[in-house]
């Protein structure tokens, strides 16, 4: 054959096929354009200049290669879809005389130019909206630095090299399908007759216990650090016991509805019912996956944004106030010596005119321990499901503020902090306590960095301190005096050549609020712009995958429904049919993926607090909103796509 017929014959088959196509190369595209664009930034010399950029650096990369894994697993099950739809035309080819070499030189042209349009395509698109995308990366981060972005020709070679092995793959897998086909059975297509499933009860219950297993072990976590150890252990049950109870489970589900009667002998449920259980072993995996990718939308929007919102209650947590000085080992030192400086500290930021507004310091005793009933049980070992809490002990004689909630008996204590009682009473290394105050706005410094619950426990004097100390064991004491200064925030611009005359002892650490900020802006920054870029690949992909879906139903449905009128079925009843269908299988994954993140909302309240989040119900806010916002979108997405079924099926 000549040589370019087989050209033409490949883009004709393109046009001819563009309900298909054309998704499938906007998927690609997509994807190609975020992987681009991801790694142009990651090789952007001036990303490392600003302040977390090595963490930023990190975090990007780590996402463009999130973007790929999941882009390849897209593409391959976008492009069965494809191959399904054209089972007839490929054994059509067959029969009218064409060897399976002459078909595999057409697939190899389709992909060619489907690739390379693609490919140049995405990389354009990267080009353009690089730039805007950078811009919104700098306004997220807060960065003033003078930073460019410029065509990377090390993300494009990467982008070449990654999508060109995806293509590779892709074109291999169809290779091989057509040479393993077999003409009569691709022409029967869709005509070749299902046996009615089987109800799997073991797969069923198999499925249910690795989902309650999944489900329990989020539910039941209670330490951050526990939470890091088993998140993946719980999501690929869950994933795992979601695919089981979709394949397995439905054809169950169905089967019992099929036996209620007053259900199951109505027009419109009557052959939606019996049509999804024939067709259900088929397309029980697709649904899973809507489920499982709408989930995974919801968890990553959802987290990254709370945790973007949250940033000032982050750096509030760990500086309560403008400038911190820790200065570790202090209590031993006279109080002379923490006074003197208390006074320099002050005396420097004066001499650059910082405008002090208030000032505050105390002593205090650390130690990290447990809470359970009533008692605080200092240790030094924690197993991972174990929730930590870091408790300071301060003399009420010697804290500036704490003076101010008037004099404590030797038995009483103010608590302050993360801590709940239900109690007056409290326990510390075998002493008990009178609590006089749990309510009073006393804000002690936690451990910068430290995901452990805080609690401040304000004691009379320096001899109950000491006695405390002596009950826990000087093991497990540390000792230090904490400085906070409050400015006036005009004055920002002075703050670091100030601190800069500070005279800090040995052991001593000086911390701000602004390069808090900014380096807690640059990691969540970059958190909340990996999470929006994996959000949109995962919407794509369910977007995708119910569209061809709905498209693979609709050539599968179009026959039978035809049939249907033919035997006496009105237009309207056969409408009312279809939208019963639609609507079940279309609304089962949403349901599910919603139930699998109230699931999760315990354990990924964990994950957050060890990002330094503690405000449980702002993330409870985001999960809310973000949830009601992908309903709307899948509504439309389901307007959408069930206007190119009902266009099918007539």
């Amino acid at each position: 054959m000549n040589k370019s017929f087989y050209g033409s014959l490949a883009i004709s088959n393109i046009k001819k096929n563009a309900r298909g196509y054309i998704p499938y190369m906007i998927t690609c595209v997509i994807c190609i354009m975020l992987f681009y664009i991801m790694m142009a930034i990651v090789n952007n010399p001036d990303v490392t200049k600003m302040l977390g950029g090595v963490t930023l650096k990190s975090l990007l990369a780590f996402g463009a290669w999130i973007i790929g894994f999941f882009s390849a697993i897209f593409l391959f099950y976008t492009n069965s879809f494809l191959i399904k739809q054209r089972k007839k035309e490929l054994a059509l080819y067959n029969i009218l005389g064409m060897a399976k070499r002459h078909v595999g030189k057409m697939f190899f042209l389709e992909t060619l130019i489907t690739s390379v349009i693609s490919f140049v395509a995405g990389i354009v698109s990267g080009v353009i909206l690089g730039k805007l995308v950078f811009l919104a990366l700098i306004k997220l981060m807060d960065v003033e630095l003078p930073m460019e972005y410029s065509f990377s020709a090390g993300a494009l070679a990467m982008s070449l090299l990654v999508f060109g092995v995806i293509f590779g793959i892709v074109l291999l897998c169809n290779l091989g399908r057509i040479r393993l086909s077999n003409p009569m059975q691709l022409m029967a297509g869709s005509r070749q007759g299902e046996k009615e499933p089987k109800t799997k009860w073991i797969l069923t219950l198999l499925g249910l216990i690795m989902m309650g297993i999944g489900y329990y072990i989020a539910l039941s976590v209670k330490s951050p650090l526990e939470a890091l150890t088993v998140f993946f252990i719980a999501v690929l049950l869950v994933i795992a016991g979601t695919y089981l109870l979709f394949i397995t489970g439905s054809i169950a589900i169905l089967k019992m509805l099929r036996k209620n009667k007053k259900f199951y002998y109505k027009t419109k449920h009557f052959t939606a019912v019996s049509g999804m259980l024939y067709r259900m072993k088929r397309n029980a995996a697709g649904l899973a996956s809507i489920c499982v990718l709408s989930a995974m939308v919801l968890v990553t929007v959802s987290t990254t944004v709370s945790l973007q919102a949250g940033l000032t209650d982050v750096v509030g947590r760990n500086l309560p106030d403008h400038i911190r000085i820790d200065w570790s080992e202090a209590a031993q030192q006279e109080t002379q010596e923490r006074q003197e400086l208390k006074q320099q500290v002050r005396e420097a930021l004066e001499a650059h005119d910082v405008r002090i507004q208030s000032t505050r310091d105390y002593t205090y005793t650390s130690t990290a321990g447990t809470f359970e009933n009533g008692e605080l049980i200092p240790s030094s070992n924690f197993s991972l499901d174990t929730e930590v809490v870091e408790m300071q002990f301060i003399p009420l004689a010697e804290s500036s503020e704490a003076s101010e909630y008037g004099p404590l008996a030797k038995d009483e204590v103010l608590v302050g902090g993360d801590l709940e009682l239900d109690s007056d009473e409290l326990k510390i290394a075998g002493l008990t306590f009178k609590v006089k105050d749990q309510d009073s706005d006393f804000t002690g410094a936690p451990e910068m960095g430290s995901i452990a619950s805080s609690c401040y426990i304000v004691v009379a004097d320096r001899q109950v301190q000491e006695e405390i100390s002596k009950g826990i064991g000087e093991n497990l004491i540390s000792a230090g005096y904490y400085i906070g200064v409050n400015i006036n925030e005009a004055d920002w611009d002075k703050v670091t050549a100030a601190e800069g005359d500070f005279n800090l002892p040995e052991g001593a650490r000086c911390d701000d609020y602004q390069d808090a900020l900014a380096d807690f802006q640059s990691i969540y920054g970059g958190l909340l712009f990996v999470g929006i870029f994996l959000g949109l690949l995962f919407l794509m992909a369910t977007v995708l995958i119910i569209y061809y879906k709905q498209i693979t139903e609709g050539y599968e449905d179009r026959e039978r429904y035809q049939i249907m009128q033919k035997v006496g079925m009105s237009l309207a009843e056969v409408k009312q049919s279809i939208r019963s269908q639609i609507l079940l299988v279309f609304f089962l994954p949403l349901a599910v993926a919603v139930i699998h993140v109230a699931a999760a909302f315990n354990m990924m309240s964990k994950l957050l607090l060890a990002l330094q989040l503690p405000n449980v119900w702002l993330f409870a806010l985001f999960t809310a909103i973000t949830i009601l916002v992908f309903i709307v979108i899948y509504v439309a997405v389901y307007g959408l796509t069930a206007r190119e079924y009902y266009k099918l099926v007539k």
